[in-house]
């Protein structure tokens, strides 16, 4: 068939010619329908992804300095206190004379008939103090080590 014979059959027989257009609108149409569905296969859509984009950023940019500086503040902080003894606590073994001094005293105002609170009338206020600055102490290094374990992470 000539060039002439194909372009007048494509012309003038429109069965023909329609019949090729509807095969190639079924095979556009099969597409699309494989593409709405793999569409419909998608786990997150665009606006859930967009929450979710927007969500990480800001933790990211902006949660994250925040937090960040908040922790390190607090860091130094108990570093400081904990680790350089920056505030010079008295500890148990400071007190350890005091301790004798004051057992010395109890003694001595027995022997001489007398009561403790005579001879030193801050005697049982001094002795618990001693008592809780021990229990503090010990307080102290369970923080201390607290804070070390912490750290590591």
């Amino acid at each position: 068939m000539s060039t002439k014979d194909r372009v007048f059959s494509r012309l003038f027989d429109s069965s023909k010619h329609n019949t090729e257009l509807k095969k190639a609108e079924a095979n556009l149409n099969a597409k699309k329908k494989v593409a709405l569905g793999l569409v419909d296969e998608l786990d997150y859509d665009l606006d859930v992804l967009t929450e979710e984009t927007e969500r990480l950023n800001y933790a990211v940019d902006e949660f994250f300095d925040q937090q960040f500086d908040i922790m390190y503040d607090a860091y130094i902080k108990l570093y400081d206190v904990f680790f350089n003894n920056t505030e010079a606590f008295l500890t148990p073994s400071d007190l350890d004379l005091d301790r004798q001094r004051l057992d010395d005293i109890k003694i001595k105002s027995e022997e001489l008939g007398l009561s403790v609170e005579d001879v030193y009338p801050n005697y049982e206020e001094h002795i618990i103090e001693i008592e809780f600055l021990t229990k503090d102490s010990s307080k102290f290094e369970d923080r201390k080590s607290q804070f070390e374990t912490a750290i590591r992470i």
